[in-house]
């Protein structure tokens, strides 16, 4: 199902396995040679990606974004929240808006993850399309609370740990709070509430119709995530794989960065980038850095012979 927006998105439907929704939102022309495909991450939406799609797009690339399951306008499905449904989901999305030609696979820290789970459960797909594949403020292990040794960073630590357990281990009585919030909150609870804008809702509203018993079960599922030893495919492709952050990324730490480049020893892992934080692609400072990584890696794959490459499902 496709609708053109003013704005010149296209919005369309991509339905997976289990029957989950997922809403793509696809910028520049269809006849480009390359096709730049965007995962965003937790509590985020498509409209993370935003100025790296209107950069990309105006310069004649096609760019498709998506919204993860149970984020922004997407719609869970019968699957349960993990990790590894995300990098199923993934695998729906190139099969259904890129099956061929070549294409760049870019993943924001959970979206990163997303396509490191590709790589793992479906190294047929990075064999087959050989990908440009960027992985920013991302990691191939689990999320964790405490992002470095820095005493503010245990001081936000306490603060996710303040909602993350009681969301964990509560989802009812969370919902009945959320409900309480403020209707501009980010956390409110608002399920009958419906996004009639023709490009993604802001990230702020990523979760409004979202209950928080998934929500939970997600972020279960980061905790105990790994994708270590198991991205042989993906470092086959040496230099084709970027790896980006920010020098005061306060969820991803370095240390998680360095131990995704081990795992990668073929990648090209770039200086972090001064002044910026975790949400690299619209930081003040960094998001100029993953708009120049996308394209350069964009214009490679121009200079590639289209594939005649089939969808593997």
């Amino acid at each position: 199902m496709r609708a053109a927006t003013p704005s010149g998105t296209e919005r369309s439907t991509v339905v997976t396995d289990d029957g989950a929704r997922l809403t793509v939102y696809t910028d520049g022309p269809s006849y480009a040679g390359v096709t730049v495909i965007l995962s965003h991450g937790f509590l985020m939406t498509a409209d993370v990606w935003r100025l790296q799609a209107r950069a990309l797009s105006a310069g004649g690339i096609r760019v498709v974004r998506y919204d993860q399951r149970a984020h922004g306008n997407s719609a869970q499905g019968r699957g349960a929240m993990t990790v590894d449904r995300l990098g199923a989901d993934l695998v729906h999305v190139i099969d259904a808006t890129t099956p061929h030609g070549p294409v760049v696979l870019a993943g924001h820290s959970m979206g990163g993850m997303a396509a490191l789970t590709v790589a793992a459960r479906h190294p047929e797909l990075i064999r087959h399309r050989r990908p440009h594949v960027a992985l920013i403020s991302t990691s191939c292990s689990r999320a964790q609370l405490v992002p470095g040794t820095h005493p503010l960073h245990w001081i936000k630590a306490a603060a996710r740990a303040s909602y993350s357990y009681p969301l964990c281990w509560l989802p009812p009585a969370a919902d009945v709070a959320r409900r309480r919030l403020p209707s501009r909150h980010p956390r409110a609870f608002r399920p009958e509430t419906q996004h009639h804008g023709d490009n993604p809702p802001p990230s702020r509203q990523a979760i409004r119709r979202t209950p928080t018993a998934q929500i939970a079960q997600l972020w279960k599922s980061l905790r105990t995530y790994t994708t270590a030893e198991m991205l042989h495919a993906l470092d086959a492709l040496a230099d084709r794989v970027e790896i980006v952050t920010g020098e005061l990324d306060d969820w991803i730490p370095l240390s998680q960065t360095h131990e995704l480049a081990r795992q990668l020893p073929n990648a090209r892992m770039h200086e972090p980038v001064m002044g910026a934080g975790h949400r690299l692609p619209t930081d003040r400072v960094g998001h100029a850095a993953v708009t120049q990584v996308l394209n350069w890696m964009a214009q490679e794959g121009l200079r590639e012979p289209a594939s005649t490459a089939a969808p593997l499902r």
